[in-house]
């Protein structure tokens, strides 16, 4: 994945999710994704690929890992998930959605960005992703950029999330 060049300026000196990470350092930007197909992981670790190239530290995750305490101690977030069926969470996030989405959390503090990967056939398109999208709105949480959500590998909506990253994480 590429960042657009004018907005990837490096941060100095920052390796992501080093094990030695040196006191003082950003904290990693988190980047979780939820797949059922193995493609909205792709595309995050594209975008680890991408950020960490600028210097960004990067952590990533799948939804299976994802917990509130770790939202609670993150800034910042990218969030990457594809929709099963017809509006249904992947199986690796059927436990947040049920146990973490299912109340609101505190998390004014967070910003997120959100890439929703769906199939318009079905009639509820991305509907994990919209449900995740109105959880972390009614926890406080605010985006970075607005919200993509691609439809079957759409190369346009790709660019809008590069776009977004470039213009407010690498800012």
């Amino acid at each position: 994945m590429d960042i657009p060049v004018a907005m990837t300026a490096p941060a100095a000196g920052h390796v992501a999710d080093a094990p030695g990470a040196t006191i003082g350092a950003p904290a990693p930007l988190l980047v979780a994704y939820a797949t059922q197909t193995g493609i909205a992981e792709l595309h995050a670790r594209d975008t680890c690929r991408a950020l960490q190239a600028a210097g960004v530290p990067t952590r990533l995750l799948d939804f299976d890992s994802l917990s509130l305490p770790m939202l609670h101690a993150a800034d910042r977030a990218l969030f990457l998930v594809s929709t099963s069926y017809d509006g249904d969470p992947p199986d690796m996030a059927e436990a947040f959605n049920r146990d973490a989405m299912g109340r609101s959390a505190q998390l004014a503090h967070l910003r997120y960005g959100l890439l929703m990967l769906g199939d318009s056939y079905y009639d509820d398109f991305c509907g994990f992703g919209r449900r995740l999208q109105r959880w972390l709105q009614a926890s406080g949480a605010r985006p970075l950029f607005e919200p993509v959500a691609m439809d079957d590998e759409d190369p346009a909506a790709l660019q809008r999330w590069r776009v977004g990253i470039g213009a407010t994480v690498l800012r």
